[in-house]
C-alpha cells in the first residue's frame, strides 16, 4: 500500500515504532528498525541516499536530522553577474532574484533600488507604487 511515494507495509506486533491506522508503518522505517533495532527519534528522519523513495534496502537508508535533510536538498542559489543599467558596476545576484526584470523584451538590471530609481526618473518613466 502506498502513501504518496513511500511504501506502507503491515507492522509486526512489536513494532515500537509509530503505525497507521494502528496496522501499518513505513517500509523505509521498518527496515532501519530491524536492522538497528532503534525507533527514528523525533527530530529525525530516515533518507533515501539514491533518492528512490521505494528503494529500501538497508545500505540505502542513512538517519539525518531534519535540520542536515533540509540542508543537504537546498542546493545553494545559482549567482549570475549583471551591469548595472544605471552606474554600469558589475553585481552579482541569484538567478531566482532576477528572473522577472525583463522589461519590453530586455533585461533591466540595477545594483540597488537607488540607481533603478534614478534610471526610470532620468527617462521620465514614474513607476506605479502600490499601495498595501
Amino acid at each position: 500500500m502506498r502513501n504518496g511515494p513511500y511504501e506502507l507495509v503491515i507492522a509486526p506486533e512489536d513494532y515500537p515504532g509509530k503505525k497507521y491506522r494502528e496496522r501499518y508503518c513505513y517500509e523505509h522505517q521498518l527496515v532501519w528498525w530491524e536492522r538497528t533495532g532503534q525507533v527514528v527519534p523525533v527530530g529525525f528522519l530516515i533518507h533515501h541516499k539514491n533518492e528512490d523513495k521505494r528503494d529500501n534496502r538497508f545500505n540505502n537508508l542513512e538517519m539525518k536530522s531534519k535540520g542536515e535533510h533540509t540542508r543537504d536538498h537546498n542546493k545553494p542559489a545559482k549567482m549570475i553577474s549583471y551591469r548595472c543599467n544605471y552606474c554600469e558596476s558589475v553585481f552579482e545576484r541569484s538567478l531566482r532574484v532576477m528572473k522577472s526584470s525583463l522589461k519590453n523584451g530586455r533585461r533591466v538590471s540595477f545594483c540597488s533600488r537607488s540607481c533603478g530609481a534614478k534610471y526610470y526618473h532620468q527617462r521620465g518613466i514614474y513607476r506605479s507604487i502600490r499601495k498595501a
